[in-house]
């Protein structure tokens, strides 16, 4: 093999101060003491030429230092993804310090697994230099390994893979043992990211996963660890963990990082993000049980449908009761006309009458009982069933406002939740065209709420569907307010009718100031945009009480009434009348 007289000469960098070991220096007494080290020592430049290797390192595969090979290309097999030039040097950019496994070539033509830390070292213009490579065998005897090729390296973020982590864990988690710290595992999720690759295409889609993984590795520290499992998930191990709070702050920062806004095929987006976390050792104790943990926080963050960050506790785990929906499940509730609507009114705070009703769906599962849409829309949105869904949704409204207005029972505008789905095409605004035509109904009767985080993935094809469907006369509100972070940037440019802020913020009106300011900032914000505002989930009076003080104009939640089936509905609205209940504080 190939020479060459620099592998044997002094350690070299640009300007640059070699942090390993302990500030060493190329001179001559700094090279007799790298030369003496118990464990290889390798410097790599940016062009894949060994610039140093250490007497140890050169044993370790056979050689001595003079006559080590020149290139690291020929120490590793030609089909390990590992040593690629794309990977090389997109990871001076990605990964500057991390762990690997590497099978190096013997000089004898046999495999050698090696444990090894690289440090990435980039020179005073910020471009890639050269690489420390500190190496010691897995196998304490050296004994030659099969040379089998693992993909520890994602090709197209260059962050590592599921088998990276796999292996990482585990001695991350000894790290942590012996530090007498914590650890945390956050695992990262990209909201609807199908709809992005099969709307704008499988390059935007790419990019955007490229982009989520800078932000990810400039979000954390450089100790920490950013993985790509496979497709839009994400795990960050975060070592060296104080204290819990420290967590939730970095799982923030993070949430915060990813979901700035951003250019995507010449369209301005925000995504959504789900964050589920663990901690050990309050969690679990071994790597599988901790990533486990992760994935059902992950899960119920996800259940959201917007940004949020969930962190693991025990009465997350599934029981037998709370069984996964299945997919050919869901497929026949649908043929088998299994789903159901429930109608919740809404209090005028002015008034004191009952303003109009939410249409909320359930799944009257023969097994189960009533399931809440929380359990099987996300689902039915994988599987692309929700428009289905949403015609069904249509029509069961469509006929019970008809059945009422044949009875002169009741008269009151219907609100429902349309997917994220169904605002990216103009089969929504056509269905709702055809049901005011067919039926005769006023289009004022229908209200569409949609989720503040649907609109940030296309903001223009959104914009223009929702105008069609306003022009038909159908009212639109915003669901969900304040659970986004694209709220005040684009709530005045879109055709908006309501604002309804999200339960969350109504919840913690009790014992949070910050909450209170939320609340009454987001009121006055939308009263000068000329929208009203309902409050979802009110529940106790001294919420009710607080939000009459900010001049809220309507209520949604159990103080006033639960979700109630249509007959339950009508013997609601028939003891109370058109001026709802009598709640503390409304108008008589």
């Amino acid at each position: 093999m190939p020479s060459s007289p620099s592998v044997s000469g002094r350690f070299s960098g640009k300007n640059e101060t070699v942090p390993l070991p302990s500030q060493a220096r190329p001179e001559t007494s700094c090279r007799a003491l790298l030369e003496k080290l118990p464990v290889g020592l390798m410097q790599i430049g940016e062009d894949e030429r060994i610039r140093f290797v250490n007497p140890h390192f050169a044993g370790m595969l056979g050689y001595s230092p003079e006559s080590f090979p020149s290139s690291i290309k020929d120490l590793i097999n030609p089909d390990t993804y590992f040593h690629s030039q794309h990977t090389w040097k997109d990871m001076w950019h990605t990964m500057r310090r991390f762990q690997v496994e590497i099978r190096f070539r013997h000089k004898k033509g046999y495999y050698i697994l090696t444990e090894n830390i690289i440090r990435l070292i980039l020179d005073e213009n910020g471009l890639p230099d050269y690489a420390i490579l500190v190496s010691r065998p897995a196998d304490p005897d050296g004994k030659p390994v099969p040379d089998r090729h693992l993909s520890l390296f994602d090709p197209l973020t260059s962050l590592p893979t599921r088998n990276y982590l796999d292996s990482f864990l585990d001695g991350a988690l000894e790290r942590t043992r012996q530090g007498g710290k914590m650890l945390a595992v956050l695992e990262l999720n990209i909201n609807r990211f199908k709809i992005i690759n099969e709307s704008l295409g499988h390059d935007a889609g790419d990019a955007l996963l490229k982009l989520v993984s800078k932000r990810l590795i400039h979000a954390v520290h450089e100790n920490d660890t950013v993985v790509r499992l496979g497709g839009d998930e994400f795990v960050v191990v975060l070592e060296k963990i104080r204290k819990p709070a420290d967590v939730v702050s970095i799982a923030a920062r993070l949430m915060k990082t990813v979901t700035e806004p951003l250019q995507l095929s010449g369209h301005d987006l925000s995504i959504a993000v789900s964050i589920g976390g663990s901690l050990y050792p309050r969690d679990a104790s071994d790597a599988g049980t901790l990533l486990k943990h992760a994935d059902i926080a992950l899960a119920e963050a996800r259940r959201k449908r917007s940004s949020v960050v969930r962190f693991f506790n025990p009465d997350m785990n599934v029981t037998p009761k709370e069984r996964l929906i299945t997919e050919s499940e869901l497929r026949r509730a649908l043929d088998r006309n299994e789903f159901t609507l429930f109608y919740q009114p809404r209090l005028c705070l002015k008034t004191g009458e009952i303003a109009s009703l939410e249409a909320l769906i359930r799944w009257n599962h023969p097994g189960e009982g009533i399931i809440t849409a929380a359990r099987f829309i996300p689902l039915a949105e994988e599987i692309g069933l929700i428009e289905k869904i949403g015609e069904h949704v249509l029509e069961a409204i469509a006929h019970q406002l008809v059945k009422w207005k044949t009875e002169n029972t009741v008269r009151l505008p219907v609100a429902f939740n349309v997917s994220t789905r169904e605002l990216y095409t103009d089969g929504l605004t056509a269905s709702l065209k055809k049901t005011i035509a067919e039926t005769g109904l006023s289009p004022h009767l229908f209200e569409l709420e949609i989720t503040e985080s649907s609109l940030i993935e296309d903001m223009d094809e959104v914009r223009a569907n929702l105008c069609d469907i306003r022009q038909l006369g159908v009212t639109v509100s915003i669901d969900d307010f304040g659970t986004g972070y694209s709220s005040l940037r684009y709530l005045s440019t879109l055709p908006i009718d309501l604002l309804k802020i999200d339960s969350s913020f109504i919840a913690g009106l009790a014992n949070s100031e910050g909450m209170k300011s939320i609340v009454e900032s987001t009121i006055a914000m939308a009263h000068s945009l000329n929208m009203p505002v309902i409050a979802e989930g009110v529940s106790a009076k001294e919420q009710l009480d607080f939000l009459i003080a900010k001049g809220c104009d309507q209520i949604q939640g159990y103080l006033c009434s639960p979700p109630l089936p249509p007959e339950e509905l009508e013997m609601f609205l028939q003891k109370h009348g058109a001026a709802g209940p009598r709640l503390p504080g409304t108008p008589l």
